[in-house]
């Protein structure tokens, strides 16, 4: 007899244009679901990770929870070259269960530039 594990139901957040550096301008990039009728404590495991680097360099970037001074990382940061589109799937990415809204920043931009993210998640509680 095999033993299955029972898997979350994957959503796929939007594309985040973060368009400002430094942690003080970390924007969210997923949600945590709130629904009034739910009972617990909501999560999720980031599954997949997809960026594209419209911002003119090379720059890393950093993903976790909060913005400014209580940013926390749950993630590495990713190094995300100039101009291409990186992507991050399951086998690629830590298992890390977070329990609040999934914020991202980067360390520079150049005048104008930006970068588009979106994350792929695994609901969990």
């Amino acid at each position: 007899m095999e033993t299955q594990m029972e898997r979350g139901v994957l959503v796929s957040g939007g594309v985040v244009n973060i368009a400002a550096a430094a942690a003080a301008n970390a924007a969210a990039i997923f949600q945590v679901s709130n629904f009034a009728q739910q009972i617990g404590t909501k999560s999720f495991k980031p599954r997949k990770l997809l960026v594209r680097n419209n911002a003119g360099g090379t720059l890393w970037l950093s993903l976790g929870t909060g913005v400014g001074v209580g940013f926390a990382d749950a993630l590495p940061p990713v190094r995300v070259m100039n101009n291409l589109d990186s992507s991050w799937q399951e086998t690629e990415l830590p298992e890390v269960e977070i329990f609040a809204d999934m914020t991202a920043f980067v360390d520079a931009l150049v005048a104008g530039g930006s970068v588009d993210v979106q994350v792929e998640v695994e609901e969990v509680g």
